[in-house]
């Protein structure tokens, strides 16, 4: 896949069937390549057992601008949100579809700062792969 490609609706839905069969492997890795795009625009967020060695990626935040977009893997479902920051203050939380968030995340990734297109970049190679 070429860098100028898009990121569409078949790239994303393709990733979203590799997600049902390996949730949380899929999200580790998910997660893990976004945050090596843009360390200081994503934040995780683990979930540790007591004796555990390493913990269970559950959160990723993306910080870009005023939008807050936060996906969490909830019992093998992810729950895709974004919300409007102001300021440090959220001024509102909206819940919409994983695919929705996706594709809302790489438009506005295509319109911001060099950075935000390289996690646009980072996400196209990792869904299409």
């Amino acid at each position: 896949m070429s860098e100028g490609m898009s990121f569409d609706f078949d790239m994303t839905a393709a990733w979203l069937r590799r997600f049902s069969a390996d949730a949380q492997g899929q999200f580790a890795a998910f997660a893990l390549r976004l945050r090596e795009a843009l360390p200081e625009l994503v934040s995780l967020r683990e979930q540790k057992g007591f004796f555990a060695r390493s913990g269970k990626i559950t959160s990723i935040t993306i910080d870009l601008g005023e939008n807050r977009y936060q996906l969490e893997l909830q019992g093998g479902r992810l729950v895709a949100r974004i919300a409007m920051v102001v300021r440090g203050i959220t001024l509102n939380t909206k819940t919409v579809d994983a695919a929705e968030w996706f594709a809302l995340l790489a438009e506005e990734t295509k319109k911001a700062s060099t950075a935000a297109q390289a996690l646009s970049a980072s996400l196209q190679t990792f869904m299409a792969s």
